[in-house]
């Protein structure tokens, strides 16, 4: 009797068990196929990418190579290889047969890429998605030093307005920082000089050299040859004194960081690199050792994407429409278009900048600039 009861109730196990495992060998065959699907899907979808190449400005690597970026544009079924170039050396560095656009910072850069825009058969479709003011690196004992001077005016927890005629002037003198009142903080006989990129091949160093021509010219925008060389000796020597210019702004900044205010106590920056810098290291902001001097007058950085093909065009429609973009670019300290300009973004993560900023000057024509430029770096 014993046995009879058993037979069956085995035999209803082992069924039961077979059931189960032909079920699992049912759920794992469709998560296979489940995977095998996605896996084709990303494979169609990477086989449909546009791949295109492009030369952009140092300060904008980072954002193009973040992962978040690419899935971003690969949405927009854009692959971008973006290849590093100073924005002024980058007309030259361009190959309109190879590049599909060009996105140097700086207006003046831009307009020679127009140029060979229109030379290679193509027009339209140019945008400038992002932009950022000129701003002088430093350190709260630097800036104290600038205030207690009558040089600086602190406005923020991590900013200061600076008087750019004042230390124009100051700066022509040769003023040494042992000679400032209250700068036992940085007691070198080192010369005031703020320090700048290579006129030749970066924009930050020309939009440095707008403000200070500007000045220079009587609060004018420099128009004129005759201009240009009014304003020459006020402004050559402030940049022949500075010894060896790296070619872009990332590696100054990379110094200016690393190695402190000994090697760059004033520093020609943009906003950008030092509110991503901020943004990424909370720690290094609540120090309070970096600051920013906004100068002022200032001027703007526009970041200026100059098409060479269709796909070019598909890359600056993205970059213009695409609210994900733009606020992705709030995180490397691009401010934008849109509602969301990036100040107030930054100011919910605690990094504090000036909403808008109104003593804002243009650069000159690129002619005169050039005329600048040329003069400046010939040997007197």
């Amino acid at each position: 009797m014993r046995r009879r009861w058993l037979g069956p109730t085995l035999a209803g196990v082992l069924a039961i068990a077979v059931g189960a495992g032909i079920w699992q060998s049912g759920v794992l065959l469709r998560q296979d196929e489940a995977e095998r699907a996605q896996q084709r899907q990303a494979a169609e979808q990477q086989a449909r990418q546009i791949r295109l190449v492009g030369l952009i400005g140092s300060e904008k690597a980072e954002f193009f190579a973040d992962a978040r970026v690419r899935a971003a544009l690969a949405r927009h079924g854009l692959e971008v290889t973006a290849e590093k170039a100073g924005s002024r050396a980058m007309a030259a560095q361009l190959d309109p047969a190879r590049h599909d656009f060009a996105f140097p910072a700086g207006e003046p850069a831009a307009v020679e890429l127009r140029a060979r825009a229109r030379a290679a058969g193509v027009s339209g479709g140019e945008t400038t998605p992002f932009y950022t003011p000129i701003v002088i690196a430093s350190w709260q004992p630097i800036a104290a030093i600038l205030e207690a001077n009558g040089l600086a005016r602190r406005e923020g927890e991590h900013w200061f307005l600076t008087d750019l005629p004042q230390l124009i002037a100051l700066m022509n003198r040769g003023t040494r920082w042992s000679e400032l009142k209250d700068s036992a903080a940085f007691p070198t006989r080192k010369a005031v000089l703020v320090g700048s990129t290579d006129l030749s091949s970066s924009n930050s160093a020309a939009m440095y050299l707008s403000l200070l021509s500007y000045v220079a010219n009587g609060d004018a925008v420099v128009q004129g040859p005759e201009q240009v060389q009014r304003v020459l000796p006020a402004v050559a020597g402030l940049f022949r004194r500075q010894g060896f210019q790296q070619g872009s702004s990332q590696e100054p900044f990379q110094d200016y960081l690393a190695l402190g205010m000994g090697k760059a106590p004033l520093l020609v920056a943009y906003e950008s690199q030092l509110v991503e810098f901020w943004l990424r290291h909370p720690q290094r902001r609540a120090e309070a050792a970096q600051v920013m001097l906004y100068p002022r007058p200032t001027v703007y950085s526009k970041h200026v994407l100059v098409p060479f093909s269709d796909k070019g065009r598909r890359l600056a429609a993205a970059l213009e429409g695409d609210a994900a973009l733009r606020t992705l670019a709030h995180e490397f300290g691009l401010r934008t278009g849109g509602e969301e300009r990036g100040p107030a973004t930054w100011a919910r993560q605690g990094v504090q900048v000036p909403e808008t900023l109104v003593d804002v000057v243009d650069p000159p024509d690129p002619r005169w600039l050039e005329a600048l430029i040329t003069a400046i770096e010939t040997p007197p």
